[in-house]
């Protein structure tokens, strides 16, 4: 890590180029120039095959291999100098297996998830002060289906959806509050934070994905007028979790897909292609390697994430 954001600074010295916030910073605290557009794409492929329970990796006992792709498209427009909105489409699609017992369970389900819809307002522009700091609320609304049911399962599950965390969406809204702090510097580097706390009410069938703070920290910097490297930590927490009435009484205490509760953190090298040397389009390339994590109770997670993303502004 330290060899990494060595080469950052003595590169960055040495060009003049457009640096972007980190893939997954969320833009830190930054919005787009007053009455500009920008779309974007980016696309997440996980696999869950690795169990954990506090802070140890232990068996996976159901043999669970979840693959899991998110791609979403993002739509940003300010309307003026301090205000932006933005809407994000997710699309997933999720394939999974898993051994219970003699039965063997498998899981196909892909489709449009929850939309998010937030508005972003800049307290302290960078203009003013040499640095940018931001505070955003939106929601996440119900739109994603929550009644597929399994391709394969035992005969006390043939007529069960599967578990919420599987569905493309969970049936009930989110309330979110952001905050964002940008600075950059005169050596074509910057770094960027955002962290966001998500309110969950009780989902569908009176399922309890728990409160998450996500937080998220990236170094950035020009290795030439047309690349960017950079480096992020992205950590999250989720509070417990309970299935509550979710599928039935057999599957709520077999199946091993479920949320995420309790803290885990990433670490993600990443690097841009800006190829008109400013960033009206750019292309990014990212991999998270899991870092650390204290799970509340036995759950999958991923140990890698592989990341691409498109962006263009009108």
């Amino acid at each position: 890590m330290k060899i990494i954001l060595l080469a950052l600074l003595v590169f960055s010295i040495f060009v003049n180029a457009q640096v972007l916030p980190g893939i997954h910073s969320k833009g830190g605290a930054m919005i787009m120039p007053s009455q500009k557009l920008k779309m974007g794409i980016k696309h997440i492929y996980l696999k869950k095959e690795n169990m954990f329970n506090g802070t140890s990796s232990v068996t996976n006992q159901q043999n669970l291999d979840a693959n899991v792709h998110v791609t979403l498209l993002a739509m940003r427009y300010s309307l003026n100098e301090s205000f932006e909105l933005r809407v994000v489409l997710p699309y997933k699609n999720v394939s999974a297996s898993a051994q219970l017992g003699m039965n063997k369970v498998r899981i196909e389900n892909q489709g449009l998830g929850d939309i998010i819809v937030m508005g972003r307002y800049v307290i302290l522009p960078m203009d003013d002060y040499g640095f940018q700091l931001s505070i955003g609320g939106g929601l996440k609304l119900p739109t994603g289906l929550t009644n597929d049911g399994f391709k394969e399962a035992p005969a006390f599950a043939r007529t069960t959806n599967t578990p919420l965390p599987t569905q493309m969406g969970t049936g009930e809204y989110e309330y979110k509050m952001e905050l964002g702090l940008s600075k950059e510097f005169e050596n074509n580097s910057r770094v960027d934070f955002h962290t966001m706390f998500t309110y969950r009410p009780r989902a569908e069938h009176d399922y309890n994905f728990g409160n998450e703070l996500s937080y998220d920290l990236s170094y950035t910097a020009g290795l030439t007028s047309q690349i960017n490297i950079g480096i992020e930590y992205n950590g999250k927490y989720n509070s417990s979790t309970d299935m509550g009435d979710d599928t039935n009484a057999m599957l709520r205490a077999n199946l091993p897909f479920k949320s995420l509760s309790g803290a885990v953190g990433y670490v993600t090298p990443q690097v841009e292609f800006v190829p008109f040397d400013k960033p009206k389009f750019h292309i990014g390339l990212g991999v998270s390697f899991l870092a650390h994590y204290n799970v509340s109770e036995y759950q999958p997670l991923a140990k890698t994430k592989f990341m691409a993303r498109v962006g263009y502004v009108f």
